[in-house]
């Protein structure tokens, strides 16, 4: 059996400015991109990586975020 692992890596920088209503508040940069972005929540955050995850995996597919 011929098991290939692939391994994905991505690399983002969290900064946590601030704690309020029981959540964190900062900003997360994809450092492989370059680009910064600001949440209000850690559920914000979580969904802000699963989207560039999303998007990584899209542009290694050769789609693009229009075609979903």
């Amino acid at each position: 059996m011929n098991n290939k692992i692939i391994k994905n890596e991505e690399t983002f920088v969290i900064k946590i400015l601030d704690r309020q209503n029981s959540t964190w508040q900062g900003n997360i940069l994809w450092v492989d991109q370059q680009n910064e972005q600001y949440f209000r929540s850690a559920l914000e955050m979580l969904k802000l990586i699963d989207g560039a995850l999303d998007m990584r995996e899209n542009l290694k597919e050769g789609g693009s975020d229009h075609e979903k």
